[in-house]
């Protein structure tokens, strides 16, 4: 019994021995298992790409052909997901239906292959295919072409589409629908209009053009093109804005004058009009100002039509109406009637004169005091006075009004008349007035009835042509006169106090 339960506890130590043996032998190897792993060289990535002189590389993207390159030197990373390139002389961009879209060269390239954008720095120069075989041309400092957005964005730029140029500070540019979005500084040339604004949205395809305020838009009547050159965009857009069309001596005598139009209203333009809403038009060298609640400018005639609220104003006259238009070729601003043209008095600009001569010597100057001479100056020279008519032509380079048609003026308190037309010649101040003519004075009831009256209003002469009809109101010179030297009345208090004090001491 003792032998069995001897043998048993031998066997029963032996196993227990064996497996505590196996145990430490397994935990030795599981402890050394991550010494080993750590102490492996790490394998190194494999080397990319690098190409030189190439011609007509091609990436793909998605399955389709995306790029085809130009250049000089291009690198490709192990894993093909960037590309990286110097001296690009050309890098086209493929549409998903296999076509040229965009055309690039630059000093570098550097292309992802996961987001599909395409950064460009240096010498950049861009060309994009446009419907009915049109181009847009230019030159950038720095362009992103965002493949997913199909978007193309690039800073201080300068181009050409057609007869349309350039210079901005930031664009968006859109080639599937041909919609470029220029922000920042903005300065934009046609034929014949110079436009600067800080946005615009342009469709290259139609040239339309929308400008967000503030807007500024100058006209000329000769081409004013401003070729694309290198250079930076701060020192166009400063060039550009202060620039004048260079003088040609042999058209000394036609000197073309810029028109300016301004808002701050958003304006479009559908070419060759462009249209406005409460816009100011001005022109360098003249002092005119012309306000309107509608306005459409045609490049191609240079007329302004102004479908509604029109305010013409210089240093002698206003002038409103409804409607009007401009012809800037003419120099001429026609006013649809109702018509008003208010002339302007110069009493306020020479009563300082007046009253200066007044006070150095006591008295009024002799030409004050000739009323009769001066009768005629004083209320149309001076005090200005009130036109309407269904039709005015201004004339502003010659400084000429001419209104047609059921022509009424007056001078408030004054003078009043009709007639079928009058031109008033505002540097001269000469006033022709004819057809069916009808003139009141209002102070002393005389009336005129002619075919025509001439009046100048520098020298007080009238040309009244036959034959007259009139009513005049004639006062005897002997009665203005005494009326003149007759002394005023004594104050009664004055004169019955004394008499009244004596006839009091006689009672008493």
């Amino acid at each position: 019994m003792l032998k069995k339960w001897l043998t048993v506890t031998t066997i029963l130590l032996v196993a227990i021995s064996v497996f505590f043996v196996f145990w430490l032998w397994k935990g030795k190897e599981i402890v050394k298992r991550p010494e080993v792993k750590v102490e492996k060289p790490e394998s190194k990535p494999k080397p990319g790409i690098t190409l030189e002189g190439v011609e007509g590389f091609v990436l793909f993207r998605e399955g389709r052909k995306s790029w085809e390159l130009f250049v000089d030197v291009i690198t490709i990373d192990k894993n093909q997901t960037q590309a990286d390139a110097e001296g690009i002389r050309k890098a086209i961009y493929y549409d998903e239906k296999g076509k040229p879209l965009l055309w690039f060269s630059a000093q570098s390239l550097v292309y992802n292959t996961n987001t599909g954008e395409a950064n460009l720095v240096g010498n950049i120069q861009i060309e994009a295919q446009l419907p009915e075989g049109k181009m847009l041309i230019g030159k950038v400092t720095q362009a992103i072409w965002h493949e997913k957005k199909r978007s193309l964005e690039v800073w201080d730029g300068q181009g050409q589409v057609g007869d349309i140029r350039f210079f901005v500070r930031k664009v968006h540019y859109n080639p599937d629908t041909t919609v470029l979005e220029a922000f920042g500084q903005v300065l934009v040339f046609t034929p014949k209009a110079r436009l600067i604004c800080p946005m615009v949205r342009a469709n290259l395809t139609t040239r339309q053009i929308i400008a967000f305020p503030p807007v500024q838009l100058t006209v000329f009547s000769e081409s004013l093109l401003v070729p694309i050159q290198p250079v930076s965009f701060q020192k166009v857009a400063q060039n550009q804005q202060n620039q004048k069309p260079e003088k040609d001596k042999r058209t000394e005598e036609k000197k073309q004058r810029l028109l300016n139009f301004r808002t701050d209203k958003i304006v479009n333009r559908k070419p060759p009009k462009w249209f406005f809403e409460d816009v100011v038009i001005t022109e360098e060298g003249e002092n005119y100002t012309i306000t309107a609640k509608r306005a459409i400018y045609d490049e191609d005639t240079e007329k302004v039509e102004i479908p509604e609220g029109i305010k013409f104003e210089d240093p002698e006259t206003i002038a409103t109406a409804p409607k009007g238009e401009m012809d800037n070729r003419q120099k001429v601003a026609v006013f649809l009637g109702p018509v008003e043209v208010i002339i302007k008095p110069k009493k306020e600009a020479e009563k300082p004169k007046a009253e200066e001569s007044k006070n150095q010597s006591g008295k009024q100057p002799e030409e004050q005091k000739d009323k009769k001479q001066e009768r005629l100056r004083e209320r149309v020279r001076k005090e200005g006075g009130k036109m309407t008519c269904d039709r005015a032509e201004y004339y502003y380079r010659e400084r000429k009004v001419i209104a047609i048609g059921n022509v009424k003026f007056e001078q408030e308190g004054r003078y009043s008349g009709k007639a079928d037309k009058v031109t008033y010649l505002t540097r001269e101040e000469i006033l022709t007035i004819e057809g069916n003519v009808l003139m009141r004075d209002l102070e002393r009831g005389h009336e005129v009835e002619c075919p025509k009256i001439v009046i100048n209003l520098q020298t007080d002469e009238v040309d009244i042509s036959p034959p007259i009809k009139g009513r005049l109101i004639v006062r005897e010179e002997e009665e203005e006169e005494k009326e003149e030297q007759k002394p005023p009345p004594e104050k009664p208090k004055q004169t019955e106090k004394p008499n009244q004090e004596k006839a009091e001491k006689e009672a008493r």
